[in-house]
């Protein structure tokens, strides 16, 4: 196949409702994730933690998608809509892992019923940053993902969805970040390394709802580039620590994010090889299920600890049991509680713009509203 035959049209992207590969990336982020916390010394030195980096470009990526093509099809974007979507995606699990990791820590009774204590107000409020050390302090992530989802919506529902004003607000977001870490000014509730990743998603999403910029997009949809882009991840994951000595934590996290921006397209290409790799169904499993791994991962690796002997939980012996049970425990939490919670908050949001449509119809339409828009990729942040 040639390079060229891998890119997709404008009208192929429109069309899309579920990227696979994307899913898969999913997959392969929170392998990351577990082969930095339980993976030992051999697996830390590969930088597993960059994969909550990689979820955060996904995330920006899709929730603007999602905005953008519900403006394309109803002519306005419902926030109420959009943060119903997003609390029953989140939060139902969200809650259930807390009040199960509490109960747990109190029958222990041990340190880590003090820490949860402590960390529950900021956890309940979702500063999740300003925790200190608990068992779920991984959460930090969902706290600045849920601010994001504050802020950036209403920024361009307030300053308009056009290519232009879109992209005029990313930059303007930017600057505000550089200056935020040029001038010092900088504590846990706002770093901007966190949130540079979902501005970089969003702004790719900007830039491929546009016919026009579509087509500067389309020429990373090659095998090509793909395989170079994963060269570059690889390096940036193996040489991290080299590359942050030279030009800063912030600036490194920036590069990663930038780069695994740049790969979405060639994995929305679904003709790359590297796309067709990660939309497997395998990874697509595990990425619909990555939400609730991320999660519960704590609960699996101490179990695991606390059922076998001591001497054989070393390196990637508790990274592979661990992600296994985490898998096998997330599988029933998204069939029996997260999914069909996520669908429920679908079909709300749905009512709720349909309502809307029906009370305010588009100026200059006489006729019934216009259906609602593709809900875009419904899976797992």
């Amino acid at each position: 196949m040639s390079e060229r035959g891998t890119a997709i049209s404008f009208e192929d992207f429109q069309g899309t409702r579920n990227f696979g590969a994307l899913d898969g990336l999913r997959a392969v982020s929170v392998f990351l994730v577990f082969s930095d916390h339980f993976g030992g010394i051999g697996w830390t030195r590969f930088s597993g933690w960059l994969g909550v980096h990689a979820f955060f470009v996904l995330s920006g990526f899709l929730i603007t998608t999602l905005l953008l093509r519900e403006r394309d099809g109803t002519g306005r974007t419902s926030l109420k809509a959009f943060y119903i979507r997003r609390a029953t995606r989140l939060l139902p699990l969200y809650l259930l892992v807390l009040l199960a990791v509490l109960a747990l820590s109190y029958v222990a009774q041990d340190g880590t019923w003090e820490q949860m204590k402590a960390a529950t107000p900021y956890y309940l409020t979702l500063l999740n940053e300003m925790a200190n050390v608990a068992p779920l302090h991984m959460t930090w992530t969902l706290g600045v993902e849920w601010k994001y989802y504050l802020v950036w919506p209403t920024l361009l529902v307030v300053f308009g969805t056009t290519l232009r004003s879109g992209l005029a607000t990313v930059g303007f977001c930017l600057a505000a970040l550089a200056m935020i870490d040029i001038g010092g000014f900088r504590w846990d509730l706002l770093l901007p390394q966190n949130y540079v990743g979902m501005l970089f998603g969003s702004a790719l999403a900007l830039l491929m709802n546009s016919r026009r910029t579509f087509t500067l997009v389309r020429v990373l949809m090659n095998h090509g580039t793909a395989i170079a882009l994963v060269v570059a991840l690889l390096v940036v994951h193996r040489r991290f620590p080299v590359i942050a000595g030279r030009i800063g934590d912030a600036s490194a996290i920036a590069v990663y994010s930038l780069l695994i921006a740049m790969l979405i397209p060639a994995l929305i290409a679904s003709r790359t090889w590297i796309a067709r790799a990660l939309a497997s169904k395998p990874l697509v499993f595990v990425g619909h299920r990555s939400y609730a791994m991320y999660l519960v991962q704590y609960v699996a690796a101490h179990t695991v600890i606390a059922v076998l002997p001591a001497p054989t939980i070393v390196g990637g012996t508790l990274l592979f049991l661990s992600f296994a049970l985490a898998l096998v425990l997330s599988d029933q939490l998204y069939r029996w509680f997260e999914k069909p919670i996520t669908d429920w908050g679908h079909r709300w949001a749905k009512a709720v713009k349909q309502a809307a449509l029906s009370k305010t119809p588009l100026p200059g339409c006489d006729a019934a509203p216009a259906a609602l828009p593709p809900a875009g990729n419904r899976s797992p942040l």
